[in-house]
């Protein structure tokens, strides 16, 4: 048994961990995107990592999945790191070699190894809060990861351009090294306690293809056996998607309908990153107690309710309003909203499957609710793209998708709440 003691010093290095991770990925595809931009003159130059990442998340479903329920995630994440780690030096040592727009072939190998080590890093941490906290623990524990992602991402943006401007993308990619072996030597530091029987013992036969689609399968029937789970893949697959419409509509409104400079776009911006921050903040101060079955459901039936609604309201604030000051205000706070209900809901569910799932399937159930998740939004971003370019008010396109989800809402509700 963890104790609340060593589960809060766990907690605490976790933090540490995610925020240089988190902040030094965040600053570096920023980076990323401006040398493309400078190198090859492309609009891509800031889409690629949005069409790799779906596509890794697809292809390396099945054998991440096992790898993270098959091996000691202690290990798994130091090799991710070392792998990462060697992946940014040839990709530096490849900077003297390619340049113009043939730099966007090294660019592609290392988006591609990148993308399958966050990949296995997300999986892996989902999957050892069993191994990090006690059950009590489990939501703070995601509701500090979730406060370390919206503090770097407050702070990405301006610490991007500033290094980017200062040492360029070599003085990057050495910035992002460090990072990495910083990032090491604090999981190095945090204790995973495995399971007595979970020895994690691989044989060969375990790693073949066969095997692996066995492995899957077992996965497969555990999911499809937990109504409740299917419930939660199918809507955050719905609500992914209609998502995509916030990603792609606020900015071409902002830029293209109403011809408002980047000022707007980056106020609405900060105004999403700090409702992560207040949401994720909030959740962490929260008592650690397992919730009743009425308030469980009644802290994930609020938030979804409210952002659902709230989309409709954003709606309205870009079809009733004209002017910059007014739709800066509401918008910003509009915004906000969304953001706080989203991370409320994905911190309290996460915690919740990560508390009814056996560790010995949560890295296959994880793994697979993230490339359910990722591998929609390209699709949500073609077809919200075609829509916003051939309509004359975006506002009523946030109306018609909140109105929409809110109905699959109500009707899903009622559904989940048994199963609780």
């Amino acid at each position: 048994m963890i104790s609340d003691n060593d589960s809060n010093i766990q907690i605490l290095k976790s933090f540490i961990s995610d925020f240089i991770s988190s902040l030094s990925s965040k600053s570096f595809s920023l980076g990323l995107g401006l040398m493309l931009l400078d190198q090859t003159h492309s609009a891509m130059s800031f889409g690629i990592n949005m069409i790799i990442s779906p596509l890794v998340s697809l292809v390396f479903l099945i054998p991440i999945g096992n790898l993270v329920d098959r091996f000691q995630h202690k290990k798994i994440l130091l090799a991710n790191i070392l792998i990462r780690v060697v992946a940014l030096i040839i990709f530096l040592l490849s900077l003297s070699v390619f340049s113009g727009k043939s730099i966007i072939l090294p660019t592609l190998v290392f988006v591609t190894i990148n993308a399958i080590t966050v990949n296995i890093s997300d999986t892996c941490y989902s999957a050892s809060v069993h191994e990090l906290v006690n059950a009590q623990k489990i939501q703070k524990l995601s509701s500090i990861t979730q406060t370390a992602i919206a503090i770097s991402t407050v702070l990405s943006p301006a610490m991007g351009v500033v290094l980017y401007s200062w040492v360029g993308f070599s003085g990057f990619i050495l910035v992002g090294i460090i990072a990495n072996l910083l990032a090491s030597i604090v999981v190095v530091s945090m204790t995973f306690h495995y399971e007595a029987s979970s020895g994690k013992q691989i044989n060969q036969t375990e790693l073949g293809i066969k095997n692996q689609l066995e492995n899957f399968k077992e996965s497969f029937a555990f999911i499809t056996e937990n109504n409740i789970i299917v419930y939660i893949i199918l809507f955050s697959i719905i609500l992914n998607f209609f998502y995509t419409s916030l990603v792609i509509g606020v900015p071409f409104i902002v830029k293209q309908q109403f011809h408002f400079g980047n000022t707007t776009v980056g106020l609405l911006e900060t105004a999403s990153a700090v409702g992560m921050l207040v949401g994720s903040i909030s959740l962490s101060l929260l008592p650690d107690r397992k919730k009743e079955r009425r308030v469980l459901f009644l802290s994930i039936a609020i938030p979804l309710l409210i952002l659902d609604l709230q989309i409709i309201v954003l709606g309205g604030v870009f079809t009733i309003f004209k002017s910059q000051q007014m739709i800066s205000v509401f918008g910003s706070l509009s915004v906000g909203i969304i953001a706080l209900s989203l991370v409320v809901l994905n911190i309290i569910v996460q915690a919740y499957l990560q508390t009814i799932i056996p560790t010995k399937f949560l890295g296959r159930v994880m793994g697979t609710l993230f490339a359910a998740n990722t591998s929609i939004m390209p699709i949500g971003t073609l077809i919200f793209t075609y829509v916003f370019q051939n309509m004359s008010s975006g506002g009523i396109i946030f109306i018609f998708s909140g109105v929409i989800l809110f109905i699959y809402t109500l009707l899903l509700l009622p559904k989940i709440r048994p199963l609780l």
